[in-house]
């Protein structure tokens, strides 16, 4: 008789999709990236809940899925760690030393430039919306097949300040698309969101924000696929109480494909700015960095 170990990863096998999979059957997917690794759960609540779209030029894909937003008929249950964020947090605490000797200027401190701009370790998801199965027509490579349109609700119990863990019961409601679409022609992901997040800690300031995200590695050479293999990365949060800006994240880069082994290097460059109204009491006493943060991204895309 099976073990209950052996028996639940049959059942994980089973039910991971393969590129002709039907949306109208559970799945469980997973996501594997330096900077955020997700496990998902996605669950048809009405026979022939998702919608199959093959590919399509970038600016198609991304109108056809707006059109089809309002009316939810799929759940995505998700849990996710940001491994790098997670590494800072780990460093600082256990290596003291380290941490100090990487402050190089008062707005540079190199372990924060790759860590930051993530402000929990991990989270909880359940998504409400529409899913769109781009696999039909060509031919998908792993599990970066679909597009996700609708509503998300996320929550956690930590907060990241300057690679310090804070205690906080935070969550997050917003809207949004997202997609991963990859096939033996080109890898493009992208995300659409604006919402709100809730702090339970009082030093902790509640915000609006608008974020935006596009990243694309051709593999086969073209006119503009110098320029089209990149990504960008922008987030504004406002103030709840006043609408002032208290945050903007601004991240660019470059994508480096290897066709043959279908790896992509990246590095990325970017800014973060914090406003003087993101945190108040002990936090805003004790934060030790300017305002300003260099970001910088290095990465290795499956």
């Amino acid at each position: 008789m099976a073990s209950p170990m052996k028996r639940l990863l049959l059942l994980i096998l089973a039910l991971l999709p393969t590129p002709l999979a039907a949306l109208d059957k559970s799945a469980v997917e997973l996501e594997l990236d330096a900077y955020y690794t997700a496990l998902s759960l996605n669950i048809p609540l009405a026979r022939h809940g998702g919608q199959a779209q093959g590919e399509q030029d970038e600016i198609k894909t991304y109108r056809n899925m707006l059109a089809r937003a309002w009316i939810p008929s799929f759940l995505v249950l998700e849990g996710s760690i940001n491994p790098l964020p997670v590494t800072g947090l780990i460093l600082r605490n256990n290596a003291p030393g380290f941490y100090q000797k990487s402050q190089v200027t008062p707005s540079l401190n190199l372990v924060q430039a790759v860590t930051a701009g993530f402000e929990e370790p991990y989270a909880a998801s359940l998504f409400l919306g529409k899913v769109v199965d781009f696999s039909t027509e060509k031919k998908v490579v792993g599990h970066k097949r679909r597009g996700y349109v609708g509503y998300l609700a996320s929550a956690g119990n930590y907060h990241i300040l300057e690679n310090r863990a804070i205690a906080d019961n935070w969550l997050e409601l917003e809207w949004k698309v997202k997609g991963d679409q990859s096939t033996e022609r080109r890898k493009m992901s992208w995300s659409f969101r604006g919402g709100g997040k809730l702090h339970s800690n009082a030093d902790v300031a509640d915000t609006y924000y608008l974020g935006i995200k596009r990243d694309r590695v051709d593999y086969e050479k073209g006119p503009l696929s110098f320029l089209l293999s990149s990504a960008v990365d922008y987030r504004m949060d406002l103030g709840t109480r006043n609408l002032r800006a208290l945050r903007h994240r601004f991240l660019v880069e470059k994508n480096i494909p290897l066709p043959k082994r279908k790896i992509t290097l990246s590095l990325g460059i970017g800014y973060l700015w914090l406003g003087g109204g993101s945190y108040t009491g002990g936090l805003a006493q004790h934060r030790d960095r300017a305002e300003s943060q260099i970001l910088i991204r290095p990465n290795l895309k499956f």
